[in-house]
């Protein structure tokens, strides 16, 4: 969608009203390697979600409060994979 938008008014209007959890977007594998980089600067904090999306205020906000869970799980798993030698070895949480 991101790349479909043309005007600067659409884009910032866009990012006001469509932002998604990292993980649902096409921005994922991004997100991915910017943890993966910090990490390897030495970065130990915490990190935050910032989601506008108009769609979510009219959600159930249990279903929201999933969504982001999913999201910091998949976040946490797709740079623990990246960072282990043996990939899909080790996992944050049993499945």
């Amino acid at each position: 969608m991101w790349q479909e938008i043309r005007t600067v008014e659409e884009r910032i209007s866009t990012a006001r009203t469509f932002r998604v959890f990292p993980g649902e977007g096409v921005h994922s594998e991004q997100v991915a390697d910017l943890v993966m980089r910090l990490a390897a600067l030495g970065y130990r904090g915490d990190y935050s979600f910032e989601v506008f999306n108009d769609d979510y205020q009219q959600m159930p906000l249990s279903l929201v409060a999933q969504r982001a869970r999913r999201s910091a799980e998949w976040l946490g798993e797709e740079v623990l994979r990246r960072s282990v030698p043996l990939p899909n070895r080790m996992r944050l949480k049993a499945r």
